[in-house]
């Protein structure tokens, strides 16, 4: 008998499986089906015997008949289908939509301002004065929108002076590491040099290493620091690198020649000989504001009872200025003059 049982085809083992699967889910829980179907009628299809079961049969919902390979054929492949609104693009983005056009902000009514435009930022507002402030170390991010400024006001107003607020740490950090390239600190200055204006330089807490060049490379009589401010030179160094022994003896010969560079630069500035501004850039050298004009960095201190002769401008002047102009404009405005042609 096992034998026989054994001899039999898979179709019809399967057949009696099902057959009896049917007979146990019937009597235990109602099953459900389409208008037109008759209740002997199953819903899935078994791949290998072709022989149709109800949903009940197993006591499995369809995702976990499919997760246990029951579910086979089409049935099988409409739960492995993704939604179609899944494969959208939409489906990616997170948020709404950014609006591609956008109306000039304008201020809130009843503010007292002038509507139109947002205000300027606080960089634009320096700038308008003819203030150049550099308070953060010298990368070429920095040293682009320094040099930028400073064309911009030698083309707009080349008879006015520039005034450069310091407030850096300059290419490196106090304990020696390089943030950036020593030609940041040079481009800076060929610009000064480069332009008309005259430059006023001025440190508010901290010149260090290039900074303090760029400090004394302001107008001879016009550069000053203010009472707690704290002034460093340092020599240029690089980071600990490693590499072929050629690349090594490149980056040192570069070392050296900015070296030179910074002590001609402040042996100029400050009118010292270059072999003493060389053995004094040996190692980082403090200066207290009384120490650096002994030394020739600046030439001044700003003390809180005195003011540094710079351009003021009386803003709400200007305004009514630029409205009393706009006015006949407005006015004018209408069907052009006969042009006699």
């Amino acid at each position: 008998m096992e034998t026989a049982c054994s001899c039999q085809p898979l179709s019809a083992r399967l057949a009696r499986r099902a057959a009896s699967l049917t007979q146990t889910a019937s009597s235990s829980q109602p099953c459900f089906y389409e208008e037109g179907e008759e209740q002997t009628r199953p819903e899935l299809l078994l791949a290998e015997s072709g022989i149709r079961v109800p949903k009940a049969a197993y006591g499995l919902s369809l995702n976990q008949m499919a997760a246990l390979g029951l579910a086979v054929g089409e049935m099988a492949l409409k739960l492995g289908e993704p939604s179609p609104d899944s494969l959208r693009a939409k489906a990616f983005y997170c948020g709404d939509e950014v609006p591609t056009k956008k109306r000039p902000t304008r201020m809130a009514a009843g503010t007292g301002a002038a509507p139109g435009q947002a205000p300027p930022d606080l960089p634009s507002l320096l700038l308008d004065g003819r203030i150049c402030y550099i308070g953060m170390p010298l990368v070429p991010q920095v040293t682009e929108l320094v040099i930028s400024e400073l064309l911009w006001l030698n083309y707009s107003s080349p008879e006015k002076p520039v005034y450069v607020y310091l407030h850096s740490m300059g290419s490196q950090t106090p304990d020696g590491q390089a943030v950036g390239f020593e030609t940041e600190a040079t481009a800076i200055i060929d610009t000064l040099n480069y332009i008309r204006p005259d430059i006023h330089t001025l440190v508010v807490g901290q010149a260090f290493g290039n900074a303090a060049m760029i400090l004394a490379s302001g107008k001879k009589g016009c550069r000053f620091a203010l009472p707690h401010a704290r002034i460093m030179t340092a020599p240029p160094r690089l980071n600990r690198s490693f590499g072929a022994a050629p690349n090594i003896m490149i980056k040192a010969n570069e070392l050296e020649h900015s070296t030179q560079t910074y002590v001609e630069l402040l042996a100029k500035a400050t009118g010292k000989e270059e072999a003493e501004v060389r053995k004094d850039v040996g190692r980082n050298r403090y200066f207290t504001p009384e120490q650096a004009i002994e030394y020739g960095i600046i030439d001044r201190i700003v003390r809180p009872q005195e003011e540094v002769a710079m351009e003021k401008k009386d803003y709400e002047g200007m305004l009514q200025k630029a409205q009393a102009q706009q006015r006949p404009r407005a006015a004018s405005a209408g069907p052009s003059a006969d042009s006699g042609y």
